[in-house]
């Protein structure tokens, strides 16, 4: 065997290996998508790596090599749309190793290809994510030069995909878990709070409800706040 071929699936193993490491010891969905981005633009050696999650049938990006802040959780696209969406939709791979803005699949981001002239991406590849016959999400790498993309490129991306894939779902479980209970929580010191101001301005819970809200906008503080706030006020009287 080559020694270069050699060399190239000691990289790989050891990106399996790195990625292994980050999603046992990191039940952070955000802080797991970014580095497994970074440990794929690091190894692939690619000019553009995106993962983006399914959402009610909508593929929402959630992390990518250069940083988009602003793009962050607002590009979408319907299952169907695009390569990253037809490849959900099919449960397939895609690789295209030159003049992939071509491919009449291909949907242009103004916000994310900004520069058309230097952001022509010639070579992708995009492969789903999927856990327990699930479509998780999509992962793509991008070269704005030709790529010829070897068997090996698309199995490792795979390989990949089917790796993350069961802790992207545990971390959106624990994201949701934790959610659900923020908002009982919200919940309970919300219905105290109402109660406290019922009984001493003698008005109706839903004026009560109001003014908690509106404190809540004017003090930009969480509904959660405000009525932690009014509970404290009302024990020291």
């Amino acid at each position: 065997m080559p020694k270069e071929t050699v060399q190239t699936l000691r990289q790989q193993i050891q990106l399996l290996q790195r990625i292994t490491e980050t999603i046992s010891y990191n039940l952070i969905l955000d802080a797991v998508l970014e580095q497994v981005v970074a440990l794929v633009s690091d190894t692939m050696k690619v000019d553009s790596c995106l993962i983006y999650l399914a959402e009610d049938n909508h593929l929402i990006l959630k992390a990518s090599k250069i940083p988009h802040p602003k793009m962050i959780n607002k590009v979408a696209m319907q299952f169907g749309e695009g390569i990253t969406g037809w490849v959900a939709e099919q449960r397939k791979f895609v690789s295209l190793n030159e003049k992939a803005y071509e491919d009449n699949r291909f949907k242009f981001i103004s916000d994310l290809d900004s520069d058309v002239a230097t952001r022509r991406w010639q070579a992708f590849i995009s492969v789903p994510i999927i856990f327990n016959d699930e479509i998780v999400g999509v992962i793509n790498v991008q070269h704005r030069k030709k790529k010829i993309h070897s068997p090996q490129d698309v199995a490792l991306l795979t390989t990949i995909a089917a790796q993350v894939g069961g802790a992207i779902y545990n971390a959106k479980l624990i994201s949701e878990t934790r959610t659900l209970k923020e908002a009982l929580e919200t919940r309970k010191f919300v219905e105290k709070a109402k109660g406290l101001l019922m009984k001493q301005q003698q008005i109706s819970e839903e004026a009560a409800y109001e003014l908690i809200r509106k404190k809540s906008m004017d003090t930009k503080k969480t509904m959660k706040e405000v009525a932690q706030a009014i509970i404290m006020t009302f024990s020291l009287l």
